[in-house]
């Protein structure tokens, strides 16, 4: 059964090699655990409450086991620096439906 994560994220402008590091391990990741981003959107207005993050990422996995797949994995492990220091908000939750 597909599985959809949500990320809630804002990037730091000023660690661009960061970024890149992390979203250069993090693609093959995805692609091995048969993952797609379905959909990014850019936050343009909060009309309540504050804003979660700049930029929502929708990414659809054919099941739970390949969202552990790539979170519990040791590559991903590895490069958690990076993304700790690329972002500062980062959020990923899997939603239902």
């Amino acid at each position: 059964m597909v599985v959809t994560v949500v990320a809630l994220v804002t990037v730091r402008e000023d660690r661009p090699v960061d970024l890149a590091a992390y979203l250069g391990a993090t693609a093959p990741l995805l692609a091995k655990a048969g993952a797609r981003i379905v959909k990014r959107f850019k936050v343009n207005e909060v009309v309540a409450g504050r804003s979660p993050a700049q930029t929502v990422v929708i990414v659809e996995y054919p099941d739970r086991a390949a969202v552990d797949l790539v979170f519990a994995s040791e590559e991903y492990k590895k490069i958690i620096p990076y993304r700790d220091r690329a972002f500062s908000d980062y959020h990923v939750s899997v939603v239902e439906g």
